[in-house]
């Protein structure tokens, strides 16, 4: 299941990192997000790394991911990304 444009935005200076947690309710299997990166921008790089998936007893499965700002400028963004099929 992809998606695109989710969560609130957010601007991130070169260097600055934010940290996004997402959940369906299920397990939706293996998912992957990145930075669904918004014009105007300032030229900003953005990195996602350290996905994680959590699951609890009650079948709750939490993802994650942390976007970092490799530069040159500023630049807003949320999340984009989907299951791997």
């Amino acid at each position: 299941m992809a998606f695109n444009n989710v969560g609130t935005l957010v601007n991130l200076n070169p260097g600055q990192s934010a940290f996004w947690s997402y959940s369906y309710g299920g397990d939706h299997g293996t998912q992957m997000a990145t930075a669904d990166v918004k014009i105007p921008s300032l030229g900003g790089v953005h990195l996602a790394f350290d996905q994680k998936k959590r699951k609890v007893n009650d079948g709750t499965t939490t993802y994650f991911v942390t976007i970092t700002n490799q530069g040159p400028g500023s630049c807003f963004h949320n999340l984009q990304g989907g299951g791997m099929a």
